[in-house]
């Protein structure tokens, strides 16, 4: 439209669930851009890049300039309306017409955002609630006694998985009364629990006390580790640094402010089409700055009064605040140990518990099954493995069930074959998987027609046909009607089901997987 010289009137709707869904509605149509000439849907980018070579485009806006008829329909008018932004769109009578060029990105009031602080008191009130360290929380430990303590502190191999800066309660109860820190064994336990209830140092598990000669829940000895001075290194939440000692602020408001500051880092540094970030932009910004420490106030959040939708919604969002913010600090994996490594260490402490990413998709939004990387999931058995939370993990309280398969298409792993990233909420969270589930398969699904009209094979991505092929079907054929039912209309979509319908054998393959850094500098 630049090129033709066609002015037209940009609606952004990233924080628009209303408007999107109003639009969705009158188009018929669940991904953008979605462009409407004289009130009517003409169609997506591929139509309207189809009309302007064909003249039907044109055609349409001359029919729609000699009837004075707005651009946008008027429900999707009122929409805007109501969310307190139409001025732009009453300006013109529609604007659509040759001549001059004119573009207005609209945002929302609430948009600009970044007004509202997600962690209080400030200044010199916030630095003394937040304490001078880690130690300071009436168990006589101190700062200097944490380093040394943590001086000797082992590396323990379970299974698969390595545990680094670890030790176990005897050892702590010795260590404790050999430097006099404790009078006697009782006395060392008793610091020692004091230490886990107050979240100095934390069971890697999540489920086991600070006690002698019982061995952990799944017969291995407990192991701790400490919470402060580690999250540069990845061993402790990166929201750690300092403890928060803040009032507790209703959940709800955390999870908005939690919605809010990942947009207004999104708005600043996040491509068009979702799927670029400029990481070198969001780590020497301000605003990044502010939401690392904001996010310390996550560390006190009480999730027990969420409904299902706003569970979901806020997890979704804190888990792609996670993988940014993991980037930004520890740099992109660079090979598969380092990816397996970067999702089950980067982590949030979350209402005073330990969530990894692998916590959150695996443990919180797959309803607490084995993930991609488990030995069960390998073997196409992942009834052989378990999920990440144990029986007894307070965790647990936070599983999503029944599990959503859509939320895959929510979730960013920091690579360009991810989905795009977008920010969800509460009350459409339904409608926002369901359009994130139509826009992913738009670009993730090649299907091959035979002579017969029907489809010999189709090609997804790994998300689905490998990887967490179990949430989407038990067979090929089950995670090929579930794909189906996502793609837009047209000859593929029509080949499939009817190849499905007829009970051919379709062939399932998967796309190669990008994992470069999904990595954009944004003029």
């Amino acid at each position: 439209m630049r090129e033709r010289d066609i002015a037209y009137e940009e609606i952004v709707v990233d924080d628009r669930a209303r408007v999107r869904t109003v639009a969705s509605d009158l188009s018929g149509m669940r991904t953008v851009p979605q462009v409407f000439v004289g009130g009517v849907i003409f169609g997506g980018a591929d139509d309207t890049e189809e009309g302007l070579r064909s003249g039907t485009f044109v055609e349409a806006l001359t029919r729609a300039r000699e009837t004075n008829a707005r651009g946008a329909p008027m429900a999707l008018v009122n929409a805007l309306a109501s969310d307190g932004d139409w001025k732009s769109l009453d300006s013109d009578g529609g604007g659509e017409g040759e001549g001059e060029m004119t573009e207005r990105a609209s945002r929302a009031s609430a948009r600009g955002g970044g007004a509202s602080a997600w962690y209080a008191p400030t200044g010199e009130a916030n630095a003394r609630a937040r304490g001078k360290a880690m130690g300071d929380r009436s168990t006589g430990v101190t700062r200097t006694n944490v380093r040394r303590f943590n001086g000797f502190t082992d590396g323990v191999m379970r299974m698969i998985t390595t545990h680094e800066d670890v030790f176990t309660a005897r050892r702590a109860v010795d260590w404790l009364v050999a430097n006099g820190e404790a009078s006697n064994e009782d006395a060392a336990v008793a610091l020692g629990a004091a230490m886990l209830e107050n979240k100095i140092i934390v069971d890697v598990d999540a489920t086991n006390p600070f006690v002698l000669g019982d061995k952990a829940r799944g017969g291995n000895e407990a192991l701790f580790r400490f919470q402060s001075d580690a999250a540069a290194s990845g061993r402790a939440p990166l929201n750690m640094a300092s403890v928060y000692r803040g009032e507790a602020r209703e959940a709800k408001i955390v999870v908005e402010d939690v919605r809010r500051r990942i947009l207004k880092l999104y708005d600043e540094f996040l491509s068009e089409d979702g799927r670029a970030v400029n990481y070198d932009g969001i780590r020497a910004s301000e605003g990044f700055k502010e939401f690392v420490a904001a996010s310390e106030e996550l560390q006190r959040v009480n999730l027990n009064a969420l409904s299902r939708e706003e569970r979901m919604a806020f997890f979704i969002n804190v888990y792609n605040a996670l993988v940014i913010h993991g980037t930004c600090a520890f740099g992109t994996p660079k090979n598969t140990l380092e990816r397996l490594r970067f999702f089950s260490k980067t982590s949030y402490n979350i209402g005073g518990h330990a969530y990894t990413c692998d916590d959150i998709e695996n443990g919180v939004l797959r309803g607490n099954r084995p993930g991609a990387a488990s030995l069960g999931a390998l073997l196409g058995k992942p009834s052989l493995s378990r999920g990440p939370f144990r029986e007894g993990d307070p965790r647990r309280y936070n599983v999503i069930l029944p599990m959503d398969p859509r939320i895959h298409f929510a979730l960013v792993c920091g690579a360009r074959s991810c989905p795009p990233i977008r920010v969800y909420t509460s009350e459409y969270i339904d409608r926002e998987l369901e359009d994130a589930a139509f826009a992913f398969f738009e670009s993730e699904i090649d299907v091959v027609i035979g002579a017969n009209g029907a489809a010999s094979s189709a090609a997804v991505s790994k998300i689905v046909g490998e990887w967490y092929k179990f949430d989407f079907g038990a067979t090929s054929a089950e995670r090929l009607r579930f794909a189906s039912t996502f793609m837009k209309p047209g000859s593929s979509r029509d080949a499939l089901t009817t190849a499905l319908d007829r009970g051919d054998d379709v062939a399932l393959t998967t796309r190669p997987y990008d994992w470069s850094l999904n990595d954009n500098e944004r003029k």
